[in-house]
């Protein structure tokens, strides 16, 4: 039997070309997910909307999504909530939630464009994170990857919105470690360079694919990040170039 068997995770952004991956590959592993989206019909068109007939494969059945907008918090407690009613613990949390915008320069910018990059960037995986963690703290028990990106880390010209929400969610991450680990609770930042998804490359069409980082292996890194191999590894940057 998998250690993870019938774990319980919640994947923020689950419905995107990364989060998917994450999805499957946490569902074959026999993990119950919850996935908050705006839109079921999007959820049900992107896994399958016959993932509750018991005739279907017992693994895609437990994939279950509720209507949360992640970036508002009122949202986001009855999301946690209702998880919390139905499984009685969260195990993982991982934040996927998230986007970028187009090269604009400082002179260029107005303070919407840094506002829609907080929210969209850091608040969601804030009040995703502020929620989950009382009641992995009580189960002494929790993991939590969230995603960053290489502005986070890297001072990149034309992308300051970006850059600040994603540095923010690294710092986020670094206190998460620091504040829980004596509960057993471990925090960790990817930072990938460009992911190779469908989106990315229909944005980026002549760009070269073969120096992107796959959506795989993310999801396989995280996977780790939530084993019991990886309880030792907390508040780490990990970079996928």
């Amino acid at each position: 039997m998998s250690e993870f068997e019938n774990k319980i995770a919640i994947v923020t952004g689950g419905t995107g070309g990364l989060g998917q991956v994450i999805v499957n590959l946490f569902a074959n592993e026999g993990m119950k997910i919850y996935v908050p989206v705006r839109s079921i019909e999007d959820f049900r068109s992107k896994f399958d909307n016959s993932m509750n007939d018991a005739s279907t494969d017992f693994k895609l059945r437990k994939i279950y999504a509720f209507q949360c907008n992640a970036e508002n918090e009122q949202d986001v407690i009855r999301f946690v909530d209702d998880v919390v009613k139905r499984e009685k613990r969260i195990d993982y949390l991982v934040n996927t939630v998230g986007g970028y915008h187009p090269k604009k320069m400082i002179e260029e910018m107005d303070y919407e464009l840094i506002d829609k990059m907080m929210n969209l960037n850091f608040k969601s995986t804030f009040l995703f994170c502020k929620n989950v963690l009382s009641g992995m703290a009580a189960n002494n028990y929790g993991r939590i990857t969230a995603i960053g990106a290489m502005p986070a880390i890297e001072t990149t010209p034309g992308k300051f919105a970006y850059s600040i929400s994603k540095s923010n969610v690294v710092n986020l991450i670094q206190t998460i470690a620091e504040e829980y680990k004596e509960n057993n609770i471990m925090a960790n930042v990817i930072i990938p360079s460009t992911i190779d998804t469908q989106a990315n490359r229909a944005s980026m069409p002549d760009a070269d694919y073969t120096k992107w980082v796959s959506a795989e292996d993310i999801a396989k890194t995280i996977l780790y990040l939530c084993s019991d191999s990886a309880k030792s590894f907390y508040g780490n940057v990990v970079r996928m170039y």
